[in-house]
């Protein structure tokens, strides 16, 4: 993942109106009112897709919601402290397929196990809209774009010269930002700037549907956080090569692109 980390600085027209969910690049921006601008890089996704064409799995739930709806943008915040900030997260374990088709206006970010799911409250549209952006972007779909495929080889590389977990850290350290800061891991904490947390915590607060309070009464979904937590362990088991390759080697035929090309 070789593209500029982008700037704090967003344009909220391009941003839907009711959620504050947009895109950039490959990354997906989360801009809710009164909160900094959050920036996950789709690239360290497998899989961004509509929850009603997901399969059956572990799922963690988090939301936007809507500033009118006041019930649902209540968080409950460890030490008895309720902050709202358009943003309500519900967490659960498993949901039966009927209720996740009934729920199409939601993304799922799905990085191996875990499975986060984005309410997109501009409607199914909206949704279907964000996650065709991201989708090429992220690792089980087929390469369609040059700038994917060059990041693939990229990995590849990585992979043969025995460099593919040194080559996968390296991309968490800037794969989501809240505001100017960027999540990480320490050891056996999820850091965000200075503010540092358990990550066994971190899966608590998740799993009860809560955000992270950081300084400054911001939020960042636990769920979300979660995401980096996956990342490092699949960089420390190693990227599955074979559909990379895979992968490498469809794009190669689509395209006539070859390696001495």
């Amino acid at each position: 993942m070789e593209a500029a980390v982008p700037t704090n600085a967003i344009d909220r027209q391009r941003l839907l109106p009711r959620s504050g969910i947009g895109v950039d690049g490959a990354w997906l921006v989360i801009a809710p009112p009164g909160n900094p601008v959050i920036r996950l890089d789709a690239r360290l996704l497998d899989r961004v897709e509509l929850i009603g064409r997901s399969p059956t799995g572990p799922l963690v739930w988090s939301g936007v919601a809507t500033a009118g709806v006041a019930a649902a943008a209540l968080s409950l915040v460890p030490g008895g402290v309720f902050a709202c900030a358009g943003l309500a997260y519900l967490a659960h374990e498993r949901f039966s397929e009927a209720r996740r088709r009934s729920r199409s206006r939601d993304l799922l970010l799905a990085l191996g196990d875990l499975e986060v799911a984005l309410h997109v409250a501009d409607g199914p549209e909206a949704a279907k809209g964000i996650a065709e952006q991201l989708a090429p972007y992220t690792r089980d779909a087929p390469i369609t774009r040059p700038e994917v495929y060059e990041d693939a080889k990229r990995r590849m590389r990585a992979q043969a010269e025995g460099k593919g977990e040194a080559s996968a850290l390296r991309e968490l350290e800037n794969a989501l930002i809240v505001g100017t800061e960027v999540v990480f891991l320490r050891g056996d904490y999820l850091q965000v700037g200075q503010v540092a947390f358990r990550i066994s915590e971190v899966r608590e607060y998740a799993l009860r549907g809560a955000n992270l309070p950081l300084t400054g009464g911001r939020l960042l979904q636990a769920a979300m956080g979660l995401l980096v937590v996956a990342a490092d362990g699949r960089a420390k088991a190693g990227e599955d090569v074979g559909l990379l390759s895979k992968r490498i080697a469809d794009y190669e035929s689509w395209s006539g692109h070859t390696a001495g090309r």
